[in-house]
């Protein structure tokens, strides 16, 4: 799939997912380096991420749905 950019909020295709996701400084957005981690980051849910947008380097610009 495609980077697609944020919209704002959790996007549908995302929901109960995992995403790659590029921060609005450029930066890929990495979780911890273990092998035994799934890819990517939970869309949602508790420890999901924050699709707001609040002007910050650590905003999701973009992100990609892993399948």
């Amino acid at each position: 799939m495609a980077r697609l950019a944020n919209p704002g909020f959790l996007p549908e295709a995302a929901i109960g997912k995992r995403v790659r996701v590029w921060f609005s400084d450029g930066r890929e957005g990495r979780c911890d380096d273990n092998p035994m981690s799934p890819p990517g980051w939970a869309a949602d849910g508790r420890a999901g991420c924050r699709w707001s947008l609040t002007g910050r380097p650590h905003d999701i610009a973009e992100y990609e749905v892993v399948e």
